[in-house]
């Protein structure tokens, strides 16, 4: 079997500001706009002051906010549903995108969102990570043979080489200074205390996405799930009640209480699998 180069490299030219302003510029243009190159995409949003880098259009791709078809280049149903949102939210929303975009079922697709999601969770699980030259050494180093280990596993063939740098974790924190609340201040990453409700509703479909019976039927959150709804959210375990408190109201026709409750903890009821499209309001 042929050997691989894992590109797990996170481009800091695509990132949620200049991805966010081309998914808008496009959409204001209407329903029906269609480019017939990258190339003329590329002019486009050169004209429009947000850049000419193909990575800006690549990773839309990749996050599904743009497809391309027999007749060109233009936005997805989530493109234009990500220009419906309101606008203090859409960063957290790209930052969903990119921290469930790979899929293990088809792992060398998008591997900017593996190397993503690790270092979300590497940072996660350390509670309060002092962002130190040192420390940012280590995280190169160490995503370097995670990667190698976790594909090597993958069956994918021989890796030859991982291209994962101290720029790539530069491109990693483009995604994660856009959110709102802040996760990195001073170079600290903490926790947050509290996330948008979007993004909570969406973490919760991702956690469930997997299981046969979803939908209508009472959810359990246990423990590993409460981790996993954390992590994509970057909250706080205490955080998380609270935030579920002020969501669950706002999307009724998505989630619902639960109709169990007490000694087995708390439950919440989906009534289908949230989308972008769920949570414009």
């Amino acid at each position: 079997m042929a050997s691989t180069k894992l590109a797990i490299h996170i481009p800091p030219d695509a990132n949620p500001v200049n991805i966010t302003e081309m998914v808008v510029a496009i959409a204001r243009q209407g329903a029906d706009t269609v480019f017939e190159s990258v190339r003329d995409l590329l002019e486009y949003t050169e004209s429009q002051g947000i850049g000419s880098r193909t990575e800006m259009q690549s990773t839309a791709v990749y996050l599904g906010l743009l497809e391309k078809s027999s007749s060109g280049l233009g936005l997805t149903r989530t493109g234009f549903a990500l220009a419906k949102i309101r606008e203090d939210v859409r960063s957290d929303l790209l930052h969903y995108l990119m921290y469930t975009g790979w899929e293990e079922s088809d792992p060398v697709n998008f591997l900017p969102s593996w190397s993503y999601r690790i270092c979300c969770d590497r940072y996660w699980e350390g509670q309060e990570v002092t962002l130190d030259s040192d420390y940012l050494n280590r995280q190169v180093e160490e995503t370097i043979n995670q990667a190698r280990e976790a594909f090597a596993q993958l069956n994918i063939g021989e890796v030859a080489e991982v291209s994962f740098s101290r720029k790539s974790l530069e491109g990693a924190h483009k995604w994660l200074g856009a959110l709102q609340p802040p996760v990195i201040e001073n170079k600290v990453f903490t926790r947050r205390s509290f996330c948008p409700p979007e993004l909570l509703l969406l973490a919760i479909g991702y956690v469930m996405k997997d299981e046969t019976d979803a939908t209508d039927i009472d959810i359990l959150l246990t423990r590993e799930k409460r981790d996993r709804i954390c992590k994509v959210c970057l909250l706080d375990h205490n955080a998380l009640d609270r935030a579920l408190d002020w969501m669950l109201p706002i999307f009724p026709a998505v989630i619902s209480p639960g109709t169990s409750a007490g000694f087995y903890g708390r439950f919440v009821r989906l009534h289908k699998l949230p989308t972008l499209e769920d949570v414009v309001r």
